[in-house]
């Protein structure tokens, strides 16, 4: 019997991964005969080369298309055979020229179409890259820089000032030059200066720069020296650069953006630098108005704001629930026309914007029918922006509110709660207020505000009244007015107390502002209305 050996011995010098010795393959090693030949073996790109020259078998698809193997067929290019005619170049002079040409009469002609495009709020610019945007702009926007420097050029020419021509090494500035630009003359200048250094020596005698002559002049003229108090950093929420900067990622990343406005105040609510921020810098992004809370107003005072809002950007009607919402079919065909509209891309994005505690949460948790938002009836619930799926197509982007200075805790802006005086709102609170609302909402004799001198005191007088009857008192039997105050600022913001801004009167329309319409206070006509501007935006005309 022969003698086997070991087989962990043998199976020790297999190695784990062999290298072929084909040509194809770029890792092999060379055999005895190429190893004093030099570099003889192929490398990887010979190997990628030589293998798309190979191509192998052509291969049809169903049609009978070449989908595969193009390239070792010389006698074909595409589908169509190669000839002497289809082999070359034609020799013509458009090849060298230019593709695109407009004369100056068509220019203006399409300036005029632009402009009326610009100003419809439901037409919409289909083929944006094929307008010469550059031209229309410069006749637009640009015609007075131009004018400028024409005018300049006139009064001082570039040869006289620059180049070998030139008479002079340093640029003056004559005086036609400065009147251009709307600057005073060197001289005129100098005069100014040499008169207020007169007036300086003359009022302070003991020498330029002293001391005590400048705090006796700042003791006689305290009012130009006067400094506002410091301002709350309470004030300040909505309005830092943080929420600014969300904000700004949110247009950015939207294809539609949706401005979120409260029908109780539709112009407070409307954020005016967002829709010049559309108009300059994006123009191809579409605005849509919703007026939410619709049910806190009359309706007759919605239709009037819809037909308002309706002449800058199609505008819907709006309540926000996730069990009766109202408007919501109209908005979703909105949106739905919008991802048609964009039909080359595979998803749009909508950017929720608005105010704080205006509803954009609660709107988005209405299209989806479900809680994906987190929504409070307090300011600054929404931190940071947040994407939500509505369709395949269609992303919602939910936004923190941002707001302007002005009527800050009114708007709904501010927590009552942190607020360091909040009695200090309680006149505009109850000038805002129909009397009779107060009075239903607080079982209390309240007649309004006088506007004068004396509304400090009323508003004080009826708080002391409410903080009795509910049992806000302090020791010693002191009404407790803060707590009172901070309680009727919850209820404005929240919609216990009933209050809105009328629309402005339309020309030609019978009905003064602020005053309901018989026939037109009724949620029918709300709904017409509704469809009707959604069916105006679906059917916009297309440039």
């Amino acid at each position: 019997m022969g003698k086997h050996g070991d087989p962990r011995k043998s199976r020790s010098k297999i190695p784990a991964f062999s290298k072929g010795a084909s040509s194809a393959n770029p890792d092999r090693k060379a055999g005895k005969k190429a190893n004093g030949s030099g570099g003889s073996l192929r490398d990887k790109a010979t190997i990628n080369r030589i293998n798309m020259y190979k191509g192998g078998r052509v291969k049809r698809d169903k049609k009978g298309v070449v989908v595969e193997g193009e390239l070792a067929r010389r006698d074909r290019a595409g589908n169509s055979e190669i000839t002497g005619a289809t082999g070359r170049v034609q020799p013509d002079r458009r090849w060298f020229g230019n593709t695109r040409t407009i004369g100056p009469g068509e220019l203006d002609k399409f300036r005029e179409e632009m402009r009326e495009v610009a100003s419809n709020p439901f037409a919409v610019v289909l083929k944006r890259k094929k307008v010469p945007t550059s031209l229309v702009n410069e006749a637009e926007g640009d015609r007075s820089a131009k004018a400028k420097r024409e005018e300049l050029l006139a009064a001082q020419p570039f040869e006289g000032t620059f180049g070998p021509s030139s008479s002079r090494k340093r640029c003056a500035l004559p005086a036609a030059v400065a009147a251009l630009s709307g600057a005073p003359g060197l001289e005129k200048l100098a005069a100014t200066a040499r008169a207020r250094t007169d007036v300086y020596e003359e009022k302070y005698a003991d020498g330029r720069g002293d001391a005590r002559a400048l705090e006796s002049e700042r003791a006689r003229s305290a009012d130009c020296f006067a400094r506002d108090t410091a301002r709350d950093d309470l004030f300040a929420k909505g309005q830092s650069r943080r929420i600014w900067a969300e904000l700004y990622k949110v247009l950015d990343c939207s294809d539609v953006v949706v401005h979120v406005v409260d029908a109780r105040d539709v112009p407070g609510t409307t954020c005016d630098r967002v829709v010049t921020h559309l108009k300059k810098t994006a123009t191809h992004k579409h605005l849509l108005f919703v007026v939410n809370k619709c049910d806190l107003v009359p309706n007759w005072c919605v239709r009037k704001w819809l037909a308002h809002l309706g002449q800058t950007a199609p505008t819907l009607a709006f309540r926000a629930s996730t069990t009766k919402p109202f408007g919501k079919g109209a908005l979703l065909d909105v949106l739905c026309q919008y991802a048609k509209l964009h039909g080359d891309a595979k998803q749009i994005s909508v950017g929720i914007v608005g105010y704080p505690n205006v509803g954009k949460s609660a709107v988005i948790n209405s299209l989806r029918a479900k809680q994906v938002c987190k929504v409070a009836p307090i300011p600054g619930e929404t931190k940071v922006w947040q994407y939500v799926t509505l369709t395949k197509r269609v992303n919602l982007i939910d936004c923190p509110g941002v707001a302007d200075d002005a009527n800050a805790v009114l708007k709904g802006v501010v927590r009552a709660e942190r607020l360091p005086d909040p009695t200090l709102f309680l006149v505009p609170l109850l000038r805002r207020c129909d009397p009779k609302h107060v009075r239903s909402a607080y079982d209390l004799p309240f007649d309004g505000l006088a506007g004068g001198d004396g509304d400090d005191a009323a508003a004080t007088a009826f708080a002391e009244a409410l903080a009795r009857k509910m049992g806000r008192l302090l020791r010693g039997g002191e009404p407790d007015v803060r707590t009172v105050a901070v309680q009727m600022i919850n209820d404005w913001q929240r919609g216990k107390l009933p209050h809105f801004v009328p629309p402005p009167a339309a020309a030609g329309d019978g009905v003064a502002s602020g005053e309901p319409e018989a026939a037109a206070d009724d949620l029918a006509a709300l709904e017409d209305a509704n469809e009707a501007a959604a069916q105006t935006a679906l059917d916009g005309e297309a440039a």
